[in-house]
């Protein structure tokens, strides 16, 4: 590498530790504190501006390799002018696509995308286990809780100083009979927002460790198992079903490419897509009223409602939506709700219409197509990349973090420019 290929890669790395990092922070007496938004797009944007100075060659001449998003962004723009508040939608677009795209170019363009990429997986790792050890400390000396709603807030007052975390726990049955025993699983937060948020950072350092697995070399599998072992238990413990379905689905994606059987891992693609579909429709003709006699892991709650009322708004923008970013306005606000629909495939839906929806699956798959064409060999990285997009679809299909500001897009745009900086000709290492 040259010494201005070392720096744009570097302003890579800063770029991805800003987006991670910036995104954590602790529970207060009143509610999560993290850095003020302003101040992390402040750093995005200067890290991926430098970064693109410095690999200005490698960027120009990898920028096909993006061209999936590209069309996402465009056609998302092009929906702001039907939006009904265009001047909000477009701050949002500018918030989301601004440092994204930035960021997909200088993965796709980085001049050692495999080094990188076992750098993230340290920074994911370190963020796993310090929120682990943070929730456990304040478990044990907690001083006092807050109850509000279904969360817990544990909160050690440090000379008047409250720092915490949430709580929100998850039955299950262990029994034949149901609910008799039940296992209470409590699930924390550690220096993420909610539950859910620690263990989608759990969910990625395990596949990734999945892929990773030192079968042929003996010296490293002590410290590959000690770490798994730490991630999988927190993993388990936050009790997160999406995270959870996450993992498995890709886990058995990495083994399906690692062993050649790339027709079969197509077939698991479009099983994906079905299954979210079957889920959507049974949420349509499922009432949503909380059973007392079932276990609340089995039940879709807040989910079947959102999914159900945005399905119904889906009947009438299908072929354009609404305009991008702008769900809660549109369809929840007006009924009086604050939510979000749970669910990207509804959500682009609902936003940007058929057209801007086949746009973000041809984004989103392209890599994973590419990937299992017959007789393709792809590297370890690849591999672990591949199977990240794939359990990270899973995971968007009861969620919708992507596409918004939100430290899961930049993963996921990240992984969108390793994957095409991994391929063919583009990896240089």
């Amino acid at each position: 590498m040259t010494r201005s290929e070392t720096l744009g890669r570097r302003f890579l790395c800063f770029a991805l530790l800003v987006s991670l990092v910036g995104f954590l922070g602790f529970y207060g007496a009143n509610g999560f504190v993290a850095p003020p938004p302003v101040i992390v797009l402040g750093l995005q944007m200067l890290a991926v501006i430098l970064g693109a100075v410095f690999l200005r060659k490698r960027l120009f001449r990898n920028a096909g390799a993006i061209l999936p998003l590209i069309l996402v962004a465009a056609w998302a723009a092009a929906t702001l002018l039907w939006a009904d508040d265009p001047a909000t939608a477009l701050q949002r677009w500018l918030l989301v696509f601004m440092p994204s795209l930035l960021i997909c170019a200088l993965a796709a363009s980085d001049p050692r995308p495999r080094a990188t990429l076992v750098w993230f997986a340290a920074l994911v790792s370190g963020i796993v286990l310090a929120s682990g050890l943070f929730s456990g400390i304040v478990v044990a000396f907690w001083n006092w809780t807050i109850p509000s709603d279904a969360l817990r807030y544990f909160l050690l007052d440090l000379n008047g100083w409250l720092v915490g975390i949430t709580e929100g726990g998850r039955q299950y049955s262990i029994a034949t009979i149901p609910r008799e025993p039940v296992l209470y699983i409590p699930r924390y937060s550690g220096l993420t927002s909610n539950p859910n948020s620690l263990a989608l950072f759990a969910a990625i350092i395990t596949i990734t460790l999945a892929a990773y697995a030192p079968w042929n070399r003996p010296e490293k599998r002590i410290g590959w198992v000690l770490l798994t072992v730490a991630v999988v238990f927190l993993l388990l413990l936050s009790g997160s079903r999406a995270a959870l379905g996450m993992t498995v689905i890709s886990i058995l994606f990495v083994f399906l490419l690692q062993t050649g059987r790339h027709t079969l891992a197509r077939w698991i693609v479009v099983l994906i897509l079905g299954a979210a579909a079957a889920l959507y429709i049974a949420a349509w003709f499922t009432v949503s009223v909380p059973d007392p006699e079932q276990l609340e892991v089995l039940q879709l709650r807040a989910r079947s409602e959102a999914w159900r009322i945005a399905m119904q708004a889906l009947l009438n923008v299908w072929p354009f939506g609404f305009g991008f970013g702008m769900t809660q306005e549109i369809v929840y606000a007006p009924i009086g709700l604050q939510t979000a629909v749970h669910s990207l495939p509804l959500t682009s839906l609902l936003e940007t219409g058929l057209i801007g929806f086949l746009l973000v699956l041809v984004a989103w798959f392209y890599p994973v197509i590419r990937a299992t064409r017959q007789n393709s060999e792809n590297s370890v990285a690849l591999v672990a990349i591949v199977a990240l997009l794939v359990g990270l679809f899973v995971h968007q299909a009861a969620d919708s973090s992507v596409f918004r500001y939100h430290w899961a897009h930049f993963v996921f745009v990240y992984l969108i420019g390793a994957s095409a900086g991994l391929s063919g000709s583009r990896a240089s290492e």
